[in-house]
């Protein structure tokens, strides 16, 4: 491992992000457009702000909603690994790069170019469900309450993956080499098989590399940006081919150099960038996605101090680029995961306030909330103004103000009619055979069927003891006043 880290840590300032849940979870909102008052440059009355960039899981449409911000995108290039594509190739949680600027005389911020660059895109090898990762071509990837998963996996969770799958995963790198996923999509066999990350272990004779637990043979691949030397250790590459060989390396066809090939901003752009924290020198030098990043005494933090950064920690940045290339960050925002679910219908909807009723709990929605329509209504340009009283709706996110019994969004989905109501978090009180979470008084009967923490039966006692600071998740029904369980269970919610 300590050598994954040290090469990823030789080569982290030409990392590129590449495809944001929960995810762990989104906590605040980005302020203003670009050369708005967030990021310490103000653009001229009537001029478009220098070109900056914008690093992120996606979190809505109608434009592409990222970082807080809706960019219009008709007039952008659009690549989706490398290959002109369109809007409709990009989905909620895909992690990309936007270079664009703000028009100042609408008001508008808007979209030149627009990257995305799947992590990996390959056949699953195993799936850890206790530990919610799996490996997909040698990529160790994560998956949680942050992770969205494409319609066509159901269920939408690790539960509808099977070992041999072709996958495509869009999320964060940590300076480990390991990916958050922030988007799971299953491709066709037949598809492309395509990794990103450092090369290890490069053998120029042999033409072989290794990029985690993959061993690439590049000896038949075209090279493309490499210098006469060709690859080698600390590099980033993506490499590419239709197959993998008897000892499952990937016969690349293709592989190129994806050092410093990021999309930049303009000296003096404000740029927002979401991510893990790759580099980590001191709280004032630090990389996040392998973008160089410095903060100073005016700098402000949100969702914890200074002194909690570290590798890979996840933040989202703003701020203006300086004349040497570095993000001097005017917010750094700490981001909290994902400790709170609930599925249950609507009680009452306010748009204009953006919160949501549902158990009883209050649920704020802001810019940075990812939001996805899984009914059959199936809307793309999803928000809180297509929820109505009585929708079945799915959210993720983390109590705030601590101790509120509130939630604010990460996420927020929209579900067809469901059998049972589900929460999941923190258990505040719990006096068997009744517990509480959040604001919600939950009662357990004799009927109701407990597991422990790897999902094993276990006994009501067993389950109660300790009970009150650890996670449950709870299935069952409300009556608008207690909610009563058919299943509980330790543990975070895995279910769909």
């Amino acid at each position: 491992m300590s050598s994954r880290i040290s090469n990823f840590q030789r080569s982290s300032r030409s990392w590129r992000v590449l495809p944001a849940m929960l995810l762990t979870a989104i906590v605040v909102a980005c302020g203003g457009g670009y050369g708005g008052n967030g990021s310490g440059y103000t653009t001229p009355t009537g001029t478009a702000a220098p070109a900056g960039v914008s690093v992120g899981a996606i979190t809505g449409f109608g434009s592409v909603h990222l970082n807080g911000k809706k960019f219009q995108t008709s007039s952008a290039t659009i690549k989706v690994d490398g290959h002109l594509a369109t809007q409709a190739e990009l989905h909620v949680g895909d992690v990309i790069e936007v270079k664009g600027h703000h028009e100042s005389t609408t008001n508008t911020d808007v979209a030149d170019q627009v990257e995305l660059h799947s992590n990996v895109v390959g056949p699953v090898g195993s799936i850890d469900t206790v530990g919610q990762t799996l490996s997909v071509m040698g990529q160790h990837v994560l998956v949680s309450a942050g992770t969205s998963f494409d319609s066509g996996i159901s269920p939408a969770s690790l539960a509808g993956i099977t070992v041999g799958d072709i996958l495509r995963v869009s999320g964060m790198p940590a300076a480990t080499g390991d990916i958050q996923a922030t988007r799971i999509e299953r491709k066709p066999a037949g598809t492309t098989l395509r990794v990103i990350g450092t090369a290890a272990a490069t053998d120029g004779t042999a033409k072989r590399l290794m990029i985690n637990a993959l061993s690439v043979d590049f000896s038949a691949a075209s090279l493309s940006d490499f210098p006469s030397s060709g690859p080698k250790d600390g590099d980033l590459v993506e490499a590419s081919g239709t197959m993998l060989g008897a000892a499952g390396e990937l016969k690349a066809t293709k592989l190129e150099l994806r050092s410093a090939t990021e999309l930049k901003a303009e000296a003096h752009g404000s740029s927002e960038i979401e991510g893990l924290v790759t580099r980590f020198a001191s709280s004032s030098d630090f990389d996040v996605a392998g973008r160089p990043v410095s903060t100073s005494s005016s700098t402000a933090f949100e969702g914890g101090a200074a002194g909690d950064l570290a590798l890979n920690v996840r933040v989202e940045v703003e701020g203006a680029i300086d004349s040497a290339g570095v993000l001097a960050a005017t917010k750094v925002s700490l981001e909290r995961s994902a400790d709170s679910t609930v599925l249950a219908q609507a009680d009452a909807v306010d748009p204009v306030a953006g919160t949501v009723t549902a158990l009883g709990i209050q649920i704020t929605v802001n810019a940075m909330t990812r939001f996805e329509d899984r009914s059959s209504q199936h809307v793309d340009t999803f928000s809180l103004a297509n929820v109505h009283t009585g929708d079945w709706v799915e959210v993720r996110g983390s109590e705030s103000p601590a101790g509120s019994n509130a939630i604010l969004a990460a996420r927020f989905e929209r579900r067809d009619a469901q059998s049972s109501a589900r929460i999941g978090g923190v258990v505040k009180t719990a006096a068997p055979p009744a517990l509480t979470i959040l604001s919600v008084s939950i009662a357990t009967t004799p009927s109701t069927h407990f597991n422990d923490a790897s999902n094993s039966s276990t006994s009501a006692a067993a389950f109660f003891t300790g009970l009150v600071g650890r996670r449950a998740t709870v299935v069952g029904s409300w009556n608008g006043t207690v909610f009563t369980a058919q299943d509980a269970s330790l543990g975070h919610d895995e279910g769909d």
